[in-house]
C-alpha cells in the first residue's frame, strides 16, 4: 500500500505498529547520542559538528548562487 506521501507501508502491518518500530529506533538513537554525550567524547563530536556545519553552510550557498546563475525558477 502507498500513501499519498509516496510512503510504502508492508502489507498486514497496522499502522501503529511502524509507529512503534519508528519510536523504538528513535529511543536507540537517543540513548546513543546520550552515551556519547555523557562520555568524553563530546568535545570532539561538538568540533566535528562545527566543521560540517560550515561545509554544508559553503555548499548550500554554492547551491543558490549556481541556481541564480541558470535563472531557472526553483522547483515546487
Amino acid at each position: 500500500m502507498v500513501l499519498e506521501s509516496g510512503v510504502l507501508l508492508r502489507a498486514n502491518v497496522p499502522i501503529g505498529a511502524v509507529m512503534l518500530q519508528w519510536s523504538l529506533m528513535f529511543l536507540l538513537v537517543a540513548i546513543v547520542a546520550a552515551a556519547f554525550g555523557f562520555g568524553g567524547i563530546a568535545a570532539s563530536a561538538s568540533s566535528i559538528a562545527q566543521v560540517l556545519f560550515v561545509i554544508f553552510l559553503v555548499l548550500f550557498l554554492v547551491s543558490i548562487v549556481m541556481h541564480v546563475m541558470r535563472g531557472r525558477p526553483p522547483p515546487i
